[in-house]
């Protein structure tokens, strides 16, 4: 598992299946890009429309000394929030090159809205935890839009994975405490309580490792997913970096590092897991049949590990 490093969303696959996580994370297999004509921004292109401007917002907020957001200071940052989004939109419409020019604009508008609403929340967010780091980024040699204080290495976490990504937020408190946002723009299947969620929600513990192994005298107090759009409902999951959390990141640490070594990565889906894989022209669609008739001693590890909460 150490020889080489793994995102949170790498190691995401190895729960759904075994074999998506070979063909993912160790073949890096991905779908043939099909040319065809822009009508509007579909799921991909919306998160990483966001991503962009809240990255370059915070960087503008940061120097103009802006943050935190708060009910004194939100018309301001309200006003360079439709900058940054009419600058990041012309980029995206240059590159993408919409067919249809108000079907662009609409979507456009409905980003525009979700990061007002964003903002909003932020202005009266009363938790202590102030804006800090932003696009902290560690394995991703390379990458040009990122905090000054990445690193190109990846972060060997305490649990033995060598983690690479990039954190949206790292947030602090003024009694010195870190929190790690990652922004998404859609629903959350997080549910409250959850840890690592079966080993298919893995970034607010591992994100939380990571700043662990990049901070170590900082104290980290959890990580969190945060919906920024109203398609999630601006829902918010947080996990503790307490025992528990740490000893859920061991056994997914320990689960994938059996399958990699022994090695063992067979086709064995969780249910659904068919239904929106990119690799079903390579399995065919009665996956989730055949893996009925597969001995389960074998599969044992990783049926216990989706039974994580």
């Amino acid at each position: 598992l150490g020889a080489r490093s793994f995102s949170p969303t790498a190691l995401q696959h190895y729960a759904a299946c075994p074999y998506r996580f070979l063909l993912y994370a160790v073949h890096r297999l991905s779908p043939r890009d099909a040319p065809e004509p822009i009508e509007e921004l579909d799921p991909l292109q919306r998160g990483s429309m966001v991503h962009d401007v809240q990255f370059r917002l915070f960087g503008q907020l940061r120097d103009a000394d802006l943050l935190p957001v708060s009910e004194a200071n939100l018309a301001e940052v309200r006003g360079r929030l439709d900058d940054v989004l009419d600058e990041v939109a012309g980029e995206y419409r240059d590159e993408l090159a919409p067919a249809i020019d108000r079907v662009w604009k609409d979507g456009v508008d409905a980003v525009r809205a979700d990061l007002r609403e964003w903002l909003e929340r932020a202005s009266t967010d009363d938790s202590g935890f102030v804006p800090w780091r932003f696009e902290l980024s560690f394995g991703l040699k390379g990458r040009r839009d990122r905090e000054p204080h990445s690193q190109d290495e990846a972060i060997p976490l305490e649990c033995g994975i060598q983690l690479r990504g990039s954190i949206d937020l790292v947030e602090r408190h003024a009694d010195g405490r870190l929190r790690v946002t990652d922004h998404k723009t859609g629903k959350l299947r997080f549910k409250e309580g959850e840890i690592v969620a079966g080993g298919q929600a893995l970034q607010p513990v591992l994100y939380a490792l990571a700043i662990v192994g990049l901070f170590p005298e900082q104290r980290v107090d959890s990580g969190r997913l945060y919906s920024c759009t109203s398609a999630g409902g601006f829902a918010d999951r947080s996990v503790p970096l307490d025992a528990e959390a740490r000893k859920s990141a061991q056994r997914v640490a320990d689960a994938i590092g059996q399958a990699l070594g022994e090695p063992f990565l067979p086709a064995a889906p969780d249910e659904g897991a068919c239904r929106w894989c990119d690799y079903k022209n390579v399995c065919g669609p009665y996956e989730e049949l055949r893996v009925k008739r597969k001995p389960r001693a074998a599969l044992e590890p990783l049926l216990e590990l989706r039974k994580l909460s």
